[in-house]
């Protein structure tokens, strides 16, 4: 996908970007191993809120390739982790509370300022989630191992990955996506996200 891609391209791109994000959060709340390539994609898609086009956004639209996928068995009726349905809704309703409230929109941009795009930190990324997002009166409650969620460095994972999501929901209805579309639209979507799902390893699941 280059510069040329259109609206619809990089609308997937979105929409796979806020399944890949909950879908990470679920796999770290359980102690599950995750592609490090999938979360570094969505790290650095926070601090591009400030780019002059989409490709910045997404550099590498392959690193989305996991989300797509599971979007793509999602919609399909295939079954999924209901947790991570749970999250991407969660996300999109987040999401388009966060736009209603311009202050926070302004206090989220200046934070990201700060940060590195080349190497976002999950701990600030997460420092920045309970600034911004944290208060917009509705939480994402996040299930899993309790041990694991007990831990510091966890927690703050799944607060940027939390983030990323909540950036990808925000591009996604910039991009004209809203919720109703993931029942109504099934098929135009499926036929989008198709194309960017990565096939699925021997002996692999989501």
């Amino acid at each position: 996908m280059n510069e040329t891609a259109s609206a619809t391209d990089y609308a997937s791109l979105a929409l796979a970007g806020v399944v890949q994000a909950a879908l990470l959060v679920h796999r770290t709340a359980n102690g599950e191993s995750i592609d490090p390539k999938a979360e570094e994609a969505l790290l650095h898609s926070i601090p591009t809120h400030r780019a002059d086009s989409f490709a910045q956004v997404f550099p590498d639209p392959a690193a989305f390739g996991l989300g797509a996928r599971v979007a793509v068995e999602a919609l399909s009726g295939q079954a999924a982790a209901p947790e991570v349905l749970r999250y991407a809704l969660q996300l999109i309703d987040l999401a388009k509370m966060l736009k209603g409230i311009p202050q926070v929109v302004e206090k989220l941009g200046r934070l990201l300022d700060d940060v590195d795009r080349q190497d976002p930190q999950a701990s600030q990324l997460a420092s920045i989630y309970q600034q911004t997002i944290s208060t917009l009166g509705k939480r994402i409650q996040v299930t899993g191992n309790p041990q694991i969620l007990q831990r510091e460095e966890s927690a703050e994972r799944i607060r940027a990955l939390l983030l990323a999501g909540v950036r990808m929901a925000w591009l996604w209805q910039q991009l004209g996506g809203r919720r109703w579309h993931l029942i109504l639209r099934r098929r135009p979507l499926l036929v989008a996200l198709q194309p960017l799902a990565e096939p699925t390893p021997p002996g692999t699941s989501p």
